[in-house]
């Protein structure tokens, strides 16, 4: 089966936060757009759950957001932006989901946070 694109406006999300197309949980990439036409967000999904690369940008076409999503948890490393390029935020998670490293700073450029988490739990732990 080929990869599906469909546009957000397209689709729906339930109260199990189960995203569908067409009446059915959905595969594929979802892509949104500005005003202006230009593509602003583009998120990947497997059986209705963001699954995979995630991506956003400023209106500008400037990278706003981007990390990885490993049916519906956060995992390895995301960074966003503010609109002048400025690292604004940067986390890493481990495949489970755990936040082993966050960092902010300023739209000037200073480190406003710098948080490193717990041992991560191992597979099979509980939460």
């Amino acid at each position: 089966m080929s990869e599906m694109r469909v546009n957000r406006a397209e689709t729906s999300m339930d109260d199990r936060m189960i995203t569908s197309y067409r009446g059915m949980p959905f595969t594929g990439e979802i892509v949104d757009f500005g005003p202006d036409g230009t593509m602003i967000e583009l998120t990947n999904y497997e059986n209705g759950i963001e699954h995979g690369p995630q991506f956003e940008w400023f209106t500008d076409g400037t990278k706003q957001l981007e990390g990885q999503c490993d049916h519906g948890q956060a995992v390895g490393e995301w960074r966003e932006w503010y609109p002048t390029g400025q690292l604004a935020r940067y986390e890493e998670f481990n495949d489970l989901g755990d936040l082993l490293k966050r960092q902010r700073w300023d739209e000037s450029g200073d480190l406003i946070e710098d948080y490193t988490g717990k041992a991560p739990r191992k597979t099979g732990e509980p939460q």
